[in-house]
């Protein structure tokens, strides 16, 4: 029998990890089971301004990376108010997609985070956020966009998630793309996402 020098072993070692990690991958979305997690619901959040999540670091996510783990800051619960400038009520997987900035007239483009809300048919908490949403927001009146005529203040509660997917990466170093309108910086791409909770802000 012929012997495999060690480096050609150790080449098709690695690539049959990596075929074996690619097929026991099945996520119908880019990390759906992390955007869809309702086990972070009942944890105590920390109150954070849309300027706070847009100084966090990145993490180093690209659409290559479709089953990776909550880690780091995505294992804790934030809760924001903000004002909401654009919903985004049918996206292909579902979500409802809101783009927020810390102020009313906050330029868009270079100060949004968006937060999302799954489907209902992922948990409860699901429908009461969208319904709870909708109390405060008149979604039958949105512009073809999904723009607000007036920006309400809206506070939501939900786990951070970095949206890896749309975080570039190259020879110039990395950027977003293609994140609804909120693509200032790959910090932008932090979201809250699951949204488990909207509510009225709270008074002075």
């Amino acid at each position: 029998m012929t012997r495999l020098p060690l480096a050609a072993f150790v080449v098709l070692a690695l690539l049959a990890v990596r075929t074996a990690r690619g097929q026991g991958c099945s996520e119908p979305h880019y990390r759906w089971s992390e955007k869809v997690d309702s086990t972070f619901a009942s944890k105590p959040p920390t109150t954070v301004a849309v300027s706070d999540i847009l100084t966090w670091s990145p993490r180093a996510l690209t659409a290559q990376d479709r089953c990776a783990a909550r880690a780091g800051r995505e294992l804790n619960l934030y809760s924001v108010t903000a004002f909401v400038r654009r919903i985004r009520l049918h996206e292909q997987d579902g979500d409802w997609h809101i783009e927020i900035t810390e102020e009313e007239t906050s330029p868009v483009p270079t100060s949004c985070i968006v937060v999302e809300i799954p489907s209902p048919a992922y948990g409860s908490p699901y429908g009461a956020a969208r319904g709870h949403l909708a109390a405060l927001v008149d979604t039958l009146q949105l512009s073809p966009a999904g723009d607000l005529a007036m920006p309400v203040l809206v506070s939501f509660t939900g786990a951070a998630f970095f949206d890896g997917y749309h975080q570039k990466r190259t020879n110039g170093g990395a950027r977003a793309s293609q994140h609804g309108r909120c693509n200032s910086s790959v910090r932008a791409l932090w979201e809250l996402h699951p949204v488990y909770k909207v509510d009225t802000p709270p008074g002075p």
